[in-house]
Protein backbone atom coordinates (compact mmCIF):
# COMPACT_ATOMS: atom_id res chain seq x y z
CA UNK A 1 0.00 0.00 0.00
CA UNK A 2 1.31 3.46 -0.90
CA UNK A 3 1.60 5.69 2.15
CA UNK A 4 1.57 9.44 2.36
CA UNK A 5 5.03 10.97 2.15
CA UNK A 6 4.69 12.79 5.44
CA UNK A 7 3.82 9.60 7.33
CA UNK A 8 7.55 8.95 7.59
CA UNK A 9 8.59 12.47 8.60
CA UNK A 10 9.49 13.91 11.99
CA UNK A 11 9.45 17.72 12.09
CA UNK A 12 11.76 19.68 14.37
CA UNK A 13 10.15 23.14 14.71
CA UNK A 14 13.01 24.51 16.81
CA UNK A 15 15.55 24.07 13.98
CA UNK A 16 13.32 24.20 10.88
CA UNK A 17 14.41 20.74 9.79
CA UNK A 18 12.42 17.67 8.76
CA UNK A 19 13.89 14.25 9.43
CA UNK A 20 13.23 10.75 8.11
CA UNK A 21 14.66 8.15 10.46
CA UNK A 22 17.03 10.80 11.81
CA UNK A 23 18.31 12.17 8.48
CA UNK A 24 17.32 15.49 6.85
CA UNK A 25 14.82 15.50 3.99
CA UNK A 26 13.13 18.23 1.96
CA UNK A 27 10.68 18.61 -0.92
CA UNK A 28 12.01 19.54 -4.33
CA UNK A 29 10.20 19.73 -7.63
CA UNK A 30 11.32 17.48 -10.47
CA UNK A 31 12.16 20.65 -12.42
CA UNK A 32 14.52 21.84 -9.73
CA UNK A 33 16.14 18.43 -9.51
CA UNK A 34 16.66 18.43 -13.29
CA UNK A 35 18.55 21.72 -13.18
CA UNK A 36 20.56 20.47 -10.22
CA UNK A 37 21.62 17.30 -12.00
CA UNK A 38 22.51 19.27 -15.14
CA UNK A 39 24.71 21.52 -12.97
CA UNK A 40 26.59 18.62 -11.40
CA UNK A 41 27.16 16.92 -14.75
CA UNK A 42 28.40 20.19 -16.27
CA UNK A 43 30.77 21.16 -13.44
CA UNK A 44 32.35 17.84 -12.43
CA UNK A 45 34.25 15.58 -14.89
CA UNK A 46 32.53 12.56 -13.31
CA UNK A 47 29.26 14.31 -12.59
CA UNK A 48 27.01 11.41 -13.51
CA UNK A 49 28.86 9.06 -11.19
CA UNK A 50 28.90 11.70 -8.44
CA UNK A 51 25.09 11.84 -8.57
CA UNK A 52 24.90 8.07 -8.31
CA UNK A 53 27.29 7.96 -5.36
CA UNK A 54 25.44 10.81 -3.66
CA UNK A 55 22.24 8.79 -3.91
CA UNK A 56 23.83 5.60 -2.56
CA UNK A 57 25.35 7.59 0.32
CA UNK A 58 22.10 9.30 1.31
CA UNK A 59 19.69 6.40 0.80
CA UNK A 60 21.85 3.66 2.33
CA UNK A 61 21.92 5.38 5.72
CA UNK A 62 18.18 6.13 5.75
CA UNK A 63 17.25 2.58 4.74
CA UNK A 64 19.69 1.09 7.24
CA UNK A 65 18.23 3.15 10.07
CA UNK A 66 14.68 2.33 8.95
CA UNK A 67 15.42 -1.39 9.04
CA UNK A 68 16.77 -1.08 12.58
CA UNK A 69 13.99 1.16 13.91
CA UNK A 70 11.14 -0.82 12.35
CA UNK A 71 12.79 -4.16 13.16
CA UNK A 72 12.31 -5.43 9.62
CA UNK A 73 13.25 -9.08 9.91
CA UNK A 74 14.16 -10.93 6.75
CA UNK A 75 15.01 -9.82 3.23
CA UNK A 76 11.44 -9.88 1.89
CA UNK A 77 10.04 -7.61 4.62
CA UNK A 78 12.84 -5.10 4.06
CA UNK A 79 12.45 -5.13 0.26
CA UNK A 80 8.69 -4.61 0.56
CA UNK A 81 9.26 -1.62 2.83
CA UNK A 82 11.91 -0.13 0.51
CA UNK A 83 9.53 -0.39 -2.43
CA UNK A 84 6.78 1.36 -0.45
CA UNK A 85 9.16 4.10 0.66
CA UNK A 86 10.38 4.56 -2.92
CA UNK A 87 6.85 5.10 -4.21
CA UNK A 88 5.61 7.20 -1.30
CA UNK A 89 8.46 9.67 -1.81
CA UNK A 90 7.42 10.19 -5.44
CA UNK A 91 10.28 8.40 -7.22
CA UNK A 92 8.08 6.23 -9.46
CA UNK A 93 7.36 2.51 -9.15
CA UNK A 94 9.52 -0.56 -9.71
CA UNK A 95 8.94 -3.98 -11.22
CA UNK A 96 11.52 -6.56 -10.19
CA UNK A 97 12.44 -9.17 -12.78
CA UNK A 98 14.89 -12.06 -12.82
CA UNK A 99 17.87 -10.12 -14.16
CA UNK A 100 16.81 -6.47 -14.00
CA UNK A 101 14.60 -3.91 -12.32
CA UNK A 102 12.20 -1.84 -14.38
CA UNK A 103 11.48 1.70 -13.19
CA UNK A 104 8.04 2.83 -14.29
CA UNK A 105 6.86 6.45 -14.57
CA UNK A 106 10.17 8.02 -13.52
CA UNK A 107 9.41 11.71 -12.82
CA UNK A 108 13.09 12.52 -13.39
CA UNK A 109 13.15 10.98 -16.88
CA UNK A 110 9.80 12.51 -17.83
CA UNK A 111 10.88 15.95 -16.64
CA UNK A 112 14.13 15.70 -18.61
CA UNK A 113 12.17 15.42 -21.86
CA UNK A 114 9.98 18.40 -20.94
CA UNK A 115 12.92 20.61 -19.96
CA UNK A 116 15.25 19.75 -22.84
CA UNK A 117 12.69 19.17 -25.61
CA UNK A 118 14.96 16.40 -26.94
CA UNK A 119 15.94 12.90 -25.86
CA UNK A 120 19.04 12.31 -23.76
CA UNK A 121 22.08 10.52 -25.17
CA UNK A 122 22.56 8.64 -21.88
CA UNK A 123 20.31 7.27 -19.11
CA UNK A 124 19.68 9.92 -16.45
CA UNK A 125 17.87 8.29 -13.49
CA UNK A 126 21.01 8.31 -11.34
CA UNK A 127 19.13 9.05 -8.13
CA UNK A 128 16.79 6.08 -8.50
CA UNK A 129 19.53 3.65 -9.47
CA UNK A 130 21.44 4.78 -6.38
CA UNK A 131 18.39 4.07 -4.22
CA UNK A 132 18.04 0.60 -5.76
CA UNK A 133 21.75 -0.10 -5.23
CA UNK A 134 21.55 0.94 -1.56
CA UNK A 135 18.48 -1.27 -1.10
CA UNK A 136 20.22 -4.31 -2.58
CA UNK A 137 23.40 -3.69 -0.56
CA UNK A 138 21.37 -3.79 2.65
CA UNK A 139 19.24 -6.74 1.55
CA UNK A 140 22.47 -8.69 1.06
CA UNK A 141 23.93 -7.32 4.34
CA UNK A 142 26.82 -5.82 2.40
CA UNK A 143 28.55 -2.42 2.70
CA UNK A 144 27.57 0.37 0.28
CA UNK A 145 28.98 -0.08 -3.20
CA UNK A 146 28.90 -3.87 -3.19
CA UNK A 147 26.07 -3.82 -5.71
CA UNK A 148 26.51 -1.55 -8.71
CA UNK A 149 23.33 -0.68 -10.60
CA UNK A 150 23.60 0.32 -14.25
CA UNK A 151 20.72 1.91 -16.12
CA UNK A 152 20.65 0.42 -19.62
CA UNK A 153 17.33 1.86 -20.87
CA UNK A 154 15.71 5.17 -19.97
CA UNK A 155 12.50 7.01 -20.81
CA UNK A 156 14.62 10.14 -21.24
CA UNK A 157 16.24 8.33 -24.19
CA UNK A 158 12.71 7.55 -25.43
CA UNK A 159 12.89 3.93 -24.35
CA UNK A 160 9.55 2.45 -23.17
CA UNK A 161 10.74 2.12 -19.55
CA UNK A 162 13.82 2.75 -17.45
CA UNK A 163 15.60 -0.57 -16.90
CA UNK A 164 18.28 -1.14 -14.27
CA UNK A 165 20.74 -4.05 -14.17
CA UNK A 166 22.40 -4.78 -10.79
CA UNK A 167 25.86 -6.31 -10.64
CA UNK A 168 27.76 -7.53 -7.58
CA UNK A 169 31.37 -6.36 -7.46
CA UNK A 170 34.27 -6.57 -5.04
CA UNK A 171 34.78 -2.84 -4.51
CA UNK A 172 32.95 -0.69 -1.98
CA UNK A 173 32.29 3.03 -1.64
CA UNK A 174 33.92 5.11 1.10
CA UNK A 175 31.80 7.95 2.43
CA UNK A 176 32.44 10.72 4.99
CA UNK A 177 31.21 10.22 8.55
CA UNK A 178 28.45 12.79 8.97
CA UNK A 179 26.81 13.00 12.41
CA UNK A 180 24.20 15.72 12.68
CA UNK A 181 23.82 15.25 16.43
CA UNK A 182 27.25 16.89 16.87
CA UNK A 183 26.29 20.14 15.11
CA UNK A 184 25.25 23.27 16.96
CA UNK A 185 21.97 24.29 15.30
CA UNK A 186 20.34 27.68 15.54
CA UNK A 187 17.04 27.32 17.42
CA UNK A 188 13.91 29.37 17.95
CA UNK A 189 10.36 28.81 19.15
CA UNK A 190 7.53 28.33 16.61
CA UNK A 191 4.21 28.00 18.45
CA UNK A 192 2.06 27.70 15.29
CA UNK A 193 4.41 25.36 13.42
CA UNK A 194 2.51 22.11 13.78
CA UNK A 195 -0.82 23.74 12.99
CA UNK A 196 0.49 24.90 9.63
CA UNK A 197 2.31 21.63 8.95
CA UNK A 198 -0.97 19.80 9.56
CA UNK A 199 -2.71 21.99 6.97
CA UNK A 200 0.15 21.47 4.53
CA UNK A 201 -0.12 17.73 4.98
CA UNK A 202 -3.74 17.91 3.88
CA UNK A 203 -2.78 19.98 0.82
CA UNK A 204 0.08 17.72 -0.35
CA UNK A 205 -1.43 14.59 -1.95
CA UNK A 206 -0.06 11.08 -1.45
CA UNK A 207 1.76 9.39 -4.29
CA UNK A 208 -0.52 8.06 -7.01
CA UNK A 209 -0.56 4.48 -8.30
CA UNK A 210 2.54 5.17 -10.40
CA UNK A 211 4.50 6.44 -7.40
CA UNK A 212 4.36 10.13 -8.40
CA UNK A 213 3.31 13.17 -6.36
CA UNK A 214 1.80 15.95 -8.45
CA UNK A 215 0.90 19.49 -7.43
CA UNK A 216 -0.92 22.05 -9.59
CA UNK A 217 1.30 24.56 -11.36
CA UNK A 218 0.53 28.23 -11.90
CA UNK A 219 2.97 28.51 -14.81
CA UNK A 220 1.56 28.96 -18.27
CA UNK A 221 1.71 25.82 -20.39
CA UNK A 222 2.30 23.57 -17.38
CA UNK A 223 -0.74 22.14 -15.59
CA UNK A 224 1.07 20.22 -12.88
CA UNK A 225 4.55 19.51 -11.56
CA UNK A 226 6.00 16.41 -9.91
CA UNK A 227 7.33 16.77 -6.38
CA UNK A 228 9.79 14.43 -4.72
CA UNK A 229 10.81 14.12 -1.08
CA UNK A 230 14.59 13.81 -1.24
CA UNK A 231 17.25 13.04 1.35
CA UNK A 232 19.06 16.36 1.40
CA UNK A 233 22.46 14.68 1.67
CA UNK A 234 21.97 13.72 -1.97
CA UNK A 235 22.24 17.41 -2.88
CA UNK A 236 24.75 18.27 -0.16
CA UNK A 237 27.22 15.54 -1.11
CA UNK A 238 27.07 16.27 -4.85
CA UNK A 239 27.32 20.05 -4.32
CA UNK A 240 30.34 19.59 -2.04
CA UNK A 241 32.07 17.43 -4.65
CA UNK A 242 31.28 19.87 -7.48
CA UNK A 243 32.60 22.88 -5.56
CA UNK A 244 35.76 21.18 -4.25
CA UNK A 245 36.70 18.77 -7.05
CA UNK A 246 35.03 20.19 -10.14
CA UNK A 247 35.22 23.52 -11.91
CA UNK A 248 34.24 25.97 -9.17
CA UNK A 249 33.11 28.79 -11.46
CA UNK A 250 30.88 26.49 -13.51
CA UNK A 251 29.51 24.88 -10.35
CA UNK A 252 28.82 28.27 -8.77
CA UNK A 253 27.05 29.65 -11.83
CA UNK A 254 24.95 26.57 -12.61
CA UNK A 255 24.04 25.78 -9.00
CA UNK A 256 22.97 29.39 -8.51
CA UNK A 257 20.75 28.90 -11.53
CA UNK A 258 19.32 25.79 -9.85
CA UNK A 259 18.26 27.88 -6.88
CA UNK A 260 17.06 30.74 -9.05
CA UNK A 261 14.87 28.67 -11.35
CA UNK A 262 13.81 26.38 -8.54
CA UNK A 263 12.50 29.22 -6.39
CA UNK A 264 10.68 30.82 -9.32
CA UNK A 265 9.09 27.54 -10.33
CA UNK A 266 8.35 26.28 -6.83
CA UNK A 267 7.79 29.00 -4.26
CA UNK A 268 6.39 31.59 -6.65
CA UNK A 269 4.07 28.95 -8.12
CA UNK A 270 2.92 27.86 -4.66
CA UNK A 271 1.55 31.36 -4.03
CA UNK A 272 -1.32 30.58 -6.41
CA UNK A 273 -2.22 27.30 -4.69
CA UNK A 274 -3.93 26.32 -1.46
CA UNK A 275 -0.53 25.35 -0.07
CA UNK A 276 0.77 28.87 -0.63
CA UNK A 277 -2.24 30.39 1.07
CA UNK A 278 -1.42 28.37 4.18
CA UNK A 279 2.33 28.93 4.10
CA UNK A 280 2.44 32.62 3.09
CA UNK A 281 -0.73 34.15 4.50
CA UNK A 282 -1.86 37.36 2.77
CA UNK A 283 1.16 39.55 2.01
CA UNK A 284 0.50 42.97 0.45
CA UNK A 285 3.74 44.88 -0.16
CA UNK A 286 6.84 43.59 -1.99
CA UNK A 287 8.66 43.48 1.34
CA UNK A 288 5.81 41.43 2.85
CA UNK A 289 6.00 38.96 -0.02
CA UNK A 290 9.72 38.49 0.44
CA UNK A 291 9.41 37.96 4.20
CA UNK A 292 6.46 35.60 3.80
CA UNK A 293 8.12 33.30 1.26
CA UNK A 294 11.44 33.34 3.11
CA UNK A 295 9.65 32.55 6.36
CA UNK A 296 7.91 29.53 4.84
CA UNK A 297 11.17 27.62 4.28
CA UNK A 298 10.96 26.02 7.72
CA UNK A 299 7.85 24.11 6.60
CA UNK A 300 9.85 22.43 3.82
CA UNK A 301 12.79 21.26 5.95
CA UNK A 302 15.14 24.02 4.78
CA UNK A 303 15.98 25.65 8.12
CA UNK A 304 15.24 29.26 9.03
CA UNK A 305 15.48 31.90 6.31
CA UNK A 306 15.44 35.25 8.12
CA UNK A 307 15.21 38.71 6.54
CA UNK A 308 17.60 41.15 8.18
CA UNK A 309 16.93 44.02 5.76
CA UNK A 310 14.66 44.51 2.76
CA UNK A 311 13.94 47.59 0.71
CA UNK A 312 13.98 48.59 -2.92
CA UNK A 313 17.59 48.10 -4.04
CA UNK A 314 18.94 46.09 -1.11
CA UNK A 315 18.29 42.87 0.81
CA UNK A 316 20.19 41.06 3.54
CA UNK A 317 19.21 37.55 4.63
CA UNK A 318 20.48 35.02 7.15
CA UNK A 319 19.87 31.38 6.26
CA UNK A 320 20.22 29.25 9.40
CA UNK A 321 20.50 25.45 9.41
CA UNK A 322 20.47 25.00 5.65
CA UNK A 323 21.32 21.40 4.83
CA UNK A 324 24.13 22.04 2.34
CA UNK A 325 25.96 24.27 4.82
CA UNK A 326 25.36 21.81 7.68
CA UNK A 327 26.90 19.02 5.62
CA UNK A 328 29.90 21.12 4.61
CA UNK A 329 30.61 21.98 8.24
CA UNK A 330 30.56 18.30 9.17
CA UNK A 331 33.01 17.32 6.42
CA UNK A 332 35.44 20.07 7.46
CA UNK A 333 34.76 22.96 5.07
CA UNK A 334 35.97 26.09 6.87
CA UNK A 335 33.65 28.54 5.11
CA UNK A 336 30.46 26.73 4.06
CA UNK A 337 28.84 28.12 0.93
CA UNK A 338 25.67 27.18 -0.94
CA UNK A 339 25.24 28.68 -4.42
CA UNK A 340 21.67 27.38 -4.29
CA UNK A 341 20.87 29.76 -1.40
CA UNK A 342 22.26 32.76 -3.28
CA UNK A 343 20.40 31.85 -6.48
CA UNK A 344 17.14 31.22 -4.63
CA UNK A 345 17.21 34.64 -3.00
CA UNK A 346 18.02 36.22 -6.36
CA UNK A 347 15.04 34.43 -7.90
CA UNK A 348 12.64 35.72 -5.24
CA UNK A 349 13.90 39.29 -5.51
CA UNK A 350 13.67 39.25 -9.30
CA UNK A 351 10.12 37.84 -9.21
CA UNK A 352 8.98 40.34 -6.58
CA UNK A 353 10.74 43.57 -7.58
CA UNK A 354 11.23 43.22 -11.33
CA UNK A 355 8.56 40.87 -12.63
CA UNK A 356 6.12 41.79 -9.82
CA UNK A 357 4.45 38.46 -10.38
CA UNK A 358 1.69 39.07 -7.83
CA UNK A 359 0.29 41.95 -9.94
CA UNK A 360 0.09 39.96 -13.17
CA UNK A 361 -3.22 38.65 -14.43
CA UNK A 362 -1.54 35.96 -16.52
CA UNK A 363 0.91 33.47 -14.96
CA UNK A 364 4.54 33.34 -15.98
CA UNK A 365 5.65 30.79 -18.55
CA UNK A 366 8.44 28.37 -17.73
CA UNK A 367 10.66 29.61 -20.56
CA UNK A 368 10.23 33.21 -19.40
CA UNK A 369 11.31 32.29 -15.86
CA UNK A 370 14.38 30.37 -17.04
CA UNK A 371 15.51 32.99 -19.54
CA UNK A 372 15.31 35.77 -16.94
CA UNK A 373 18.41 34.39 -15.19
CA UNK A 374 20.79 36.31 -17.48
CA UNK A 375 18.97 39.55 -16.65
CA UNK A 376 19.18 38.77 -12.95
CA UNK A 377 22.93 38.19 -13.17
CA UNK A 378 23.33 41.62 -14.73
CA UNK A 379 21.04 43.34 -12.23
CA UNK A 380 22.08 41.83 -8.90
CA UNK A 381 25.36 42.20 -7.06
CA UNK A 382 25.68 39.50 -4.40
CA UNK A 383 28.03 38.55 -1.60
CA UNK A 384 28.01 35.62 0.81
CA UNK A 385 29.65 34.89 4.15
CA UNK A 386 29.12 32.40 6.96
CA UNK A 387 28.45 32.94 10.67
CA UNK A 388 29.51 29.75 12.48
CA UNK A 389 28.07 30.84 15.83
CA UNK A 390 24.57 31.24 14.36
CA UNK A 391 25.04 28.47 11.78
CA UNK A 392 23.97 30.91 9.08
CA UNK A 393 24.89 31.80 5.54
CA UNK A 394 24.58 35.59 5.21
CA UNK A 395 23.62 36.81 1.75
CA UNK A 396 23.67 40.47 0.74
CA UNK A 397 22.08 41.56 -2.54
CA UNK A 398 22.08 45.00 -4.13
CA UNK A 399 20.49 46.16 -7.39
Amino acid sequence: MIKHTLDFVEFDPSTGRSLVFGYPYAYRSAFLNQYFEDAIRASHPKGKEILYRASVFANYRTLKRAREVLKLEGKDAFLDFAETLFMSFGYGSVMVGKDSVKLLASPIAQTYLYVHHAPSDVPICDFQRGFIAATLDLALDRPPGTVYVEEVECVAMQDPVCRMVPKVRASRLEFPKVRYDTLNFYREENPDFFEKVSLLREAIPPADDSGNIYLPSAYGGLKRVAFLYFPTDYFSYATWKALTEGDFQTADLTLRFTGYAGFLMTFVTLYYTSIGKVAYGNPETPEDFFRAIMGSMKFWGMGFWKVEEIREGRAVAKVHNFYENDFQRLVGVGEPYSPYVVGGIMGLLFAIYHIRFYLREEPMFVREAVQSYDDALNIFKTSSSFDTKENAQIVEVEW
